[in-house]
């Protein structure tokens, strides 16, 4: 999926060359598969619910291989523009699709280790989405930008055939029992969740939107998304600058952040889902506060192996935020509105994304030094904090939770 959401941006800067764009569309064409990519979560999410999951994927998927192929023949940027939006609502069934698919095959106990899993290949995708488009121009350079939105589009297509052949939508479609919830607590909460929405016929989105520590996930996910799209960008352009490359090559930075961002999701997706069950914001403010700590030493790290491992770190404790916010929403959201509650936040996750590629660039032309992202960034990661705060139960103690 990735390989044909980031491949625009991967060849940004030959298509603009071709097509002799200014600075603004260059930044509208960068930042449009996030910005429709938003959108369509919102909007998506309650769709995802209301029909299945796994119809949802094939249709965005095949949507988004069909609008990347169509990249490759367009002869301006305006229709590129046009094909990049579709392309990103569409790709948004895709995930959304998937985290209520997870709800309705893993347990309320165990969805922090689906949850988990997923998101370490999302984390992996970003090391895929790098190198695939490098690999296709050593073999291919005589066909240029445009071979990247087709090549990787038979890849997709292959996966797509692997998924329509060997998934179900749920339990009881492959023949088996459904699972039954042995939590008390979240069978209660799916009870009540069914009463509050269902029988009394209230709008899933005014619901969610209603209920204040949701609003907290909201800027968490917009947070998170910040950062890391900020950390991908702007730390090789940082040491660019600072030691001409010398302390740390692009080609490094793309590859240890995602491998980074992949354990940590895994991991820490698992411990909250599984350990911290019940106080998952004791895991957020342990991750901001120690990617806040990694943030604002950055710029005095002058070794290269040394730099390697604090972005590696950043990675994981900045991904597992990420990770943790999709198990939130299949326990707010539970069998029936899992796909609602996280389109909601994937939708602020993406405002954040494509903010980023507005507010940092703003920023260093107006201090004038890159020092000024990391100062930002930590700025970020405080908030996380006090987020992670204000989602935290107060009347959870450590030995509770562990239990």
């Amino acid at each position: 999926v990735y390989i044909g959401r980031f491949n625009l941006n991967s060849v940004l800067n030959q298509v603009s060359e071709e097509f002799r764009i200014q600075d603004y569309q260059e930044a509208l064409l960068y930042s449009s598969v996030f910005i429709a990519y938003a959108a369509g979560s919102f909007i998506n999410g309650r769709i995802v619910d209301q029909n299945r999951s796994r119809d949802m994927i094939l249709l965005g998927a095949g949507v988004s291989i069909a609008a990347n192929v169509l990249v490759a023949f367009s002869g301006g940027w305006k229709l590129i523009l046009i094909l990049s939006l579709i392309n990103g609502y569409f790709q948004s069934m895709i995930w959304l699709g998937g985290i209520s698919m997870i709800a309705q095959w893993w347990t309320s106990e165990e969805r922090g280790l689906g949850g988990g899993i997923a998101n370490f290949f999302s984390g992996l995708s970003h090391v895929t989405a790098y190198l695939l488009p490098a690999v296709i121009a050593v073999l291919y350079p005589q066909f240029g930008w445009r071979i990247n939105f087709i090549v990787p589009m038979g890849v997709m297509a292959v996966f797509l055939g692997l998924f329509y052949r060997l998934t179900k939508d749920r339990p009881e479609d492959a023949a088996l029992a459904p699972y039954t919830e042995t939590n008390r607590g979240a069978s209660e909460a799916e009870a009540a969740l069914y009463h509050e929405v269902c029988e009394k016929g209230k709008d899933p989105w005014r619901y969610f939107f209603g209920k204040r520590k949701f609003l907290w996930w909201c800027g968490l996910a917009m947070l998170s998304s910040l950062c890391r799209y900020g950390l991908l960008k702007w730390i090789p352009l940082y040491y660019a600058e600072k030691a001409g490359g010398s302390i740390l090559s692009q080609s490094f930075s793309n590859l240890i952040l995602p491998l980074g961002m992949a354990f940590g999701t895994l991991i820490l997706t698992w411990i909250a889902g599984r350990r911290f069950y019940y106080n998952k914001g004791l895991v957020i403010i342990i991750s901001a506060a120690l990617c806040g700590t990694l943030v604002i030493i950055f710029p005095t790290m002058m070794s290269t192996n040394v730099v390697l491992i604090g972005i590696f770190c950043t990675g994981f404790f900045l991904y597992g935020i990420n990770g943790i916010l999709w198990i939130y929403a299949m326990d707010e959201g539970g069998r029936l509105y899992s796909g609602t509650a996280a389109g909601i936040l994937n939708c602020f996750a993406y405002i954040g994304a494509a903010a980023e590629s507005f507010l940092f660039p703003i920023i260093v032309q107006a201090t004038g030094e890159m020092i000024s992202i990391f100062i930002v960034m930590e700025v970020f990661c405080i908030a996380m904090v006090i987020c992670g705060i204000a989602v935290s139960e107060k009347d959870t103690t450590v030995e509770e939770v562990l239990e």
